[in-house]
């Protein structure tokens, strides 16, 4: 048990970190951190951030303090932060292992005791994983690390400490920027991003790594990647061009390839790299000239939806231009029909809707070319999406474990596809992304509301056929009831905000965290919005449709309900 005296010493955490210009901020105990551009030896654009070494007469606990503070210097390997270390300690350390992202505003707490140990209470707000993916917590949730402690020519040294290091929000934001690996689908139709973190000062050898390692394991079953499992992929050259733009030559391991899966290699190299906010206007160099391979093979960014539709009184109508007395009608064969959560396939031909009270999913098209179908009875039915492969998604309120995949073009070729990790649960919603890999699925059962983002496995003509293990998303609203994709990283939910209990939605996005619309009314049943399209759409229980600009909602003068984007 150990002594009941203790010492304790409080300091704030890392907070002040504000720029990468000259900004110079004082932390407590005497470990301030500037920030400044390095020169061109260095990453473009990445601050330089120092951490000082112990003061000699330092305390345990300001040794304490000053390790998990210095590891805002990853220079030489974070010596600076290894300098609080005794042996072997200072070679067994893994700073690379995670970082833990710590509430700013919040006091560091160090207690030191009587028999060689002292505890570091911090607020954790997230985790950094060793590839550069992000876990947020729901909230500042205290972390209790403890440490040895000793005495090294009457110096205070740490003996043992967890791998990794410690930022606060403010630091880690001016140390880390995120990024998106894009990785193929099975057709080699779509770039498919997996968001991470990366180090500025690492920048695109940074990235560049990540392509080679591979996606996160949720995709890792659903996706392709032409970029070479080789070291050399990290040769490229990086270089400063005349105009202050990035170049990167082309890695001879990937100028090696064959012609077509280079083309597509050096695809997901251009968008990858472009994704990193320092290298956004990077040039790729190859063979002495710069080159455009997205262009080449027909990649782009797959996006959702622009155009606005909804049910009307019966039938699916457009909301894209709504001044005239009636709203043009979309889905021929369901023109007479009362039914509801209407979807087009961007392509703008397949179309799908609940009816009958929701039990019955009909399938159709705009142009005639798919027969008018009731594709699934027998349930309470979430509402239908599609995806650019010919499948309309789906699943009954109460899951049994499956999801089931429609198609549009054979009924044949219907699929029920497992997914064992829903089995007991309600269903709430599900959406598939527009690059048709990656899906949300909300669901519920006694212990509240749960977001799952997994991937969809499929053969290299889009059939279906599993889904892979999930990971879990984290908004911040309670009582959540609708997801669905609004970009490439982001997703819009609708639920309730837990400090004024006002509905709310909300923007989950993977970078910029969580991003609050305006209130709405709390008989608001379903919200429809993208990134690409203009405004935002609402219905409510009562059939009142509403529009946002983002600053407020405004009733719309048309008999619609459960809007959506094709």
């Amino acid at each position: 048990m150990r002594p009941v005296r203790r010492d304790v010493l409080r300091v704030a955490g890392a907070a002040a970190v504000l720029g990468l210009g000259s900004a110079c901020a004082r932390i407590p105990v005497e470990s301030p951190i500037d920030a400044r551009a390095l020169d061109g030896r260095a990453q473009p654009g990445a601050p330089y951030v120092r951490a000082l070494p112990p003061a000699s007469d330092a305390t345990a606990e300001e040794v304490v303090a000053g390790f998990v503070q210095a590891g805002v210097g990853p220079e030489d390997d974070f010596a600076m932060a290894r300098e609080y270390l005794a042996a072997p300690a200072r070679e067994q350390w893994d700073p690379h292992a995670q970082v833990t992202i710590y509430s700013g505003s919040q006091e560091l707490e160090v207690e030191v005791s009587d028999d060689g140990e002292a505890t570091l209470v911090v607020r954790a707000v997230a985790m950094l994983d060793d590839r550069g993916a992000r876990s947020l917590l729901s909230g500042p949730t205290s972390r209790e690390i403890t440490v040895g402690l000793e005495q090294v020519d009457d110096q205070w040294r740490l003996t043992s400490v967890p791998d990794g290091i410690f930022l606060s929000e403010a630091a880690f934001e001016t140390l880390y920027a995120p990024a998106r690996l894009y990785f193929l689908d099975p057709r080699r139709e779509h770039l498919v991003p997996d968001h991470r973190w990366f180090s500025l000062k690492r920048g695109a050898p940074g990235l560049l790594e990540g392509l080679i390692a591979g996606p996160a394991d949720y995709l890792a079953p659903a996706v392709h990647s032409e970029v070479p499992s080789t070291s050399g992929v990290t040769d490229a050259v990086i270089t400063t061009a005349p105009d202050g733009t990035v170049q990167v030559t082309v890695p001879q391991a990937v100028a090696a390839l064959p012609a077509a899966p280079r083309a597509l290699a050096l695809a997901q190299l251009e968008n990858s790299l472009r994704s990193f906010q320092p290298l956004s206007g990077v040039r790729l160099v190859w063979e002495g000239a710069e080159g455009s391979p997205a262009d080449e093979v027909g990649l782009e960014r797959a996006l959702p939806g622009h155009r606005p539709i909804a049910a009307g009184p019966t039938g699916v109508i457009s909301l894209a231009d709504i001044s005239g007395s009636d709203p043009a009608q979309l889905v021929p064969d369901l023109v007479d029909i009362e039914l509801g959560s209407p979807v087009i396939a961007q392509d703008g031909v397949l179309a799908a809707a609940l009816t009958s009270g929701d039990s019955t999913v009909v399938l159709a098209s705009s142009d005639g070319s798919i027969a008018l179908r009731e594709a699934a009875t027998g349930g309470q039915f979430v509402p239908p999406r599609i995806d650019d492969a010919g499948y309309v998604w789906t699943s009954t309120r109460e899951s049994s474990g499956v999801l089931l995949a429609l198609s549009g073009a054979d009924p044949e070729h219907d699929a029920k596809i497992d997914a064992p990790w829903l089995s007991g649960r309600r269903i709430l919603a599900l959406d598939i992304a527009a690059d048709a890999t990656r899906m949300v699925v909300l669901s519920a059962d006694t212990g509240g509301a749960r977001l799952d983002l997994c991937a969809v496995r499929r053969d290299e003509n889009g059939v279906p056929s599993a889904l892979t293990e999930p990971i879990a998303m984290r908004p911040s609203l309670e009582d959540v009831t609708q997801a669905s994709w609004y970009d490439e990283v982001a997703v819009l939910v609708l639920g309730e905000d837990s400090s004024s209990g006002e509905q709310r939605a909300q923007i989950v996005d993977f970078a910029s965290d969580r991003d609050p619309l305006p209130p709405l009314k709390t008989s608001t049943e379903r919200i429809a919005g993208t990134v690409v399209a203009d405004t935002i759409w609402a219905s409510t229980s009562d059939g009142t449709l509403l529009r946002s600009d983002g600053d407020a909602w405004t009733t719309v003068d048309v008999d619609a309900t459960d809007p959506w984007f094709y």
